[in-house]
C-alpha cells in the first residue's frame, strides 16, 4: 500500500459576528496590532508519502496471524498571522496479533492476541511571518512520541443467540521534546499506564431483533499539536482524558423493508481537554476537570423498493438523529464556575435525512438535509451559534459507449442558499468564532469505467 498527497488551502480565519454580517467573503482582517489573514498569505501546505505492508499467514484452520508494518513522511507548512511554522513528521507504525477461531456445532470462539504501536518524530521550526515568507527564526523544537499498547480480546457466539464481545489494553505514552533554538532545554513527559476493559453482549430477541449492552473503558493522550501547540510552548501540565462509558441499545429488521437501530449512552469524561485561545489567535488547550455526557442516537433505513414504474423506477430513504445532553462538571476556569455549563462546540440535536430516487431506471437523484441547533461557542455559554438546516441534491446519469460506462453527475450544495458556518473556532479570543460557508455552489464531473 502507498499514498501521497499534496495539499494546499488557505485559511482565511475566524471573524467575528459582525464582520460576518458585513461581508461573509472577508478574510480575517487586520487590527491595530496584528495583520491580516490575507496579508500574511495565510494556509496549509501539506506533502505527505505513506507506505505500508501487510501480511497474514494461516498456520493451521484454527490458527493465524497478522502482521502490519507503515511509515510516513508529512512536510508540512503553515504561515499564520502571527508566525511561519515548518513541520517534518517522521512516522512509523506496526501493528500484531495472533488469532484463534474455533466452531463447534452452535458454538464459535474467537481470541486475538497482540500488540499495536507507533513512534512520532517530530521536527517544528517557527519563523516570523513576512507577508507568506519565511522571516527572522522564533523557535526550533523537536517532539518525539511513543505510544503503544497490549491487547486481548474473546468473541462468543453461542447458538446464534447470544453475542459476547470483551476486551482489555494496556496502553502506554510518553513525549520526549528538545528546545533547539534560541536556547537549549529538553524534557519528558510520561503518562501512567492504563488498563482498558471493554465488556459487550448482545442476545437476538427473535430474527431481525436483537438488544446489546456495551461498558468500557478508553482514554485518550494528548496529541503532539496539544502538548507543542502553535503557541510554541511546551505544556507539561496537560493529562490525558478517561473516561468510562455505558451504552445500551435496540436494532429491528421490519420485514425485510425497514431497519430501525437506536442507542442510549452515558460517558462520564475525566480531565477533559479544551481548546483556547490566545489574544493572538494562537490555540493551546487545558485539562477542563469533568464532563458527563448523555446521549441518544436513533436511525432509520429502508431498503432499496423496486417500484415496477418506468417512471418512478426505484425509492429508498435513511434518516438518522443525534440527541446530546453534554454537561460540564467540576469545571472551575479562574473565579469562573462552568459547572452544569453545555459542553462548548456541541449541537444538542442533529438530524440528517437522505431520500434516493431513480427515474426513467436511469437517473438517480439524492436528496438531503442536514440540521443543526444552536452550538455554545464558549465554555461560559454566553455565546450560541444560530441553529442551520442545509440541503444538498445530486443527480446521476449512465451514459453507455459500447464497453465504457460514464456516469455523470451534478450536484447542488447548500440548496436554499442559506447563512451558515459550517465550522466554529470555539473559546476564540477576541469573539472571532465564525468561519462562514460557502452560499449555494455546484460541482459537476463525471467517473469513467472501462
Amino acid at each position: 500500500m502507498i499514498m501521497y498527497s499534496d495539499l494546499d488551502y488557505q485559511t482565511p480565519g475566524g471573524l467575528t459576528l459582525e464582520q460576518m454580517n458585513i461581508d461573509r467573503k472577508q478574510s480575517r482582517p487586520k487590527t491595530a496590532t496584528l495583520p491580516s489573514a490575507s496579508e500574511q498569505d495565510a494556509g496549509i501546505r501539506n506533502k505527505m508519502i505513506l507506505a505500508g505492508l501487510s501480511n497474514e499467514y494461516q498456520f493451521t484452520p484454527n490458527f493465524s496471524h497478522f502482521l502490519l508494518v507503515q511509515g510516513s513522511y508529512v512536510d508540512f507548512e503553515n504561515p499564520f498571522i502571527t508566525n511561519f511554522e515548518n513541520r517534518f513528521e517522521k512516522n512509523f507504525a506496526a501493528r500484531t496479533h495472533f488469532n484463534y477461531e474455533k466452531n463447534w456445532d452452535k458454538v464459535s470462539l474467537a481470541y486475538r492476541l497482540g500488540f499495536e504501536g507507533g513512534m512520532n518524530n517530530v521536527l517544528i521550526k517557527n519563523y516570523d511571518n513576512n507577508k507568506g515568507f519565511e522571516g527572522k527564526p522564533q523557535n526550533f523544537d523537536q517532539i518525539k512520541n511513543t505510544s503503544g499498547f497490549y491487547f486481548l480480546s474473546q468473541k462468543l457466539d453461542f447458538y446464534e443467540k447470544l453475542f459476547t464481545d470483551i476486551s482489555i489494553s494496556l496502553n502506554s505514552n510518553s513525549y520526549d521534546f528538545e528546545r533547539l533554538y534560541p536556547r537549549v532545554e529538553n524534557g519528558n513527559i510520561k503518562f501512567k499506564n492504563q488498563w482498558l476493559p471493554n465488556f459487550g453482549v448482545t442476545y437476538l430477541l427473535e430474527k431481525g431483533f436483537s438488544v446489546r449492552g456495551k461498558i468500557g473503558k478508553g482514554n485518550s493522550a494528548p496529541t503532539n499539536e496539544e502538548i507543542r501547540s502553535s503557541n510554541q510552548q511546551f505544556n507539561r501540565n496537560l493529562s490525558p482524558e478517561y473516561g468510562w462509558n455505558k451504552e445500551v441499545g435496540i436494532r429491528k429488521q421490519f420485514v425485510n423493508s425497514f431497519f430501525v437501530e437506536a442507542n442510549y449512552f452515558d460517558f462520564r469524561l475525566n480531565d477533559a481537554i479544551v481548546r483556547r485561545q490566545n489574544e493572538s489567535g494562537q490555540e493551546y488547550f487545558v485539562n477542563s476537570g469533568k464532563t458527563v455526557q448523555k446521549g441518544f442516537e436513533v436511525l432509520l433505513e429502508s431498503k432499496n423498493f423496486n417500484l415496477k414504474n418506468d417512471f418512478l423506477s426505484q425509492f429508498k430513504f435513511r434518516f438518522s438523529g443525534s440527541f446530546y445532553d453534554f454537561k460540564f462538571k467540576n469545571y472551575q476556569q479562574n473565579q469562573n464556575d462552568f459547572s452544569g455549563n453545555d459542553v462548548t462546540g456541541v449541537p444538542r440535536t442533529t438530524i440528517n435525512s437522505l431520500i434516493n430516487f431513480t427515474f426513467f431506471k436511469k437517473l438517480s437523484v439524492d436528496y438531503s438535509h442536514f440540521y443543526t441547533s444552536k452550538i455554545p461557542l464558549n465554555d461560559a455559554n454566553s455565546v450560541w451559534s444560530e441553529s442551520s438546516l442545509v440541503g444538498n441534491i445530486q443527480f446521476r446519469f449512465p451514459v453507455d459507449f459500447e464497453k465504457t460506462r460514464v456516469n455523470v453527475y451534478l450536484q447542488i450544495q447548500n440548496l436554499y442558499n442559506e447563512d451558515y458556518v459550517s465550522g466554529f473556532d470555539i473559546n476564540a479570543f477576541g469573539n472571532r468564532y465564525y468561519n462562514p460557508a460557502a452560499k449555494r455552489n455546484f460541482v459537476l464531473g463525471m467517473k469513467v469505467d472501462f
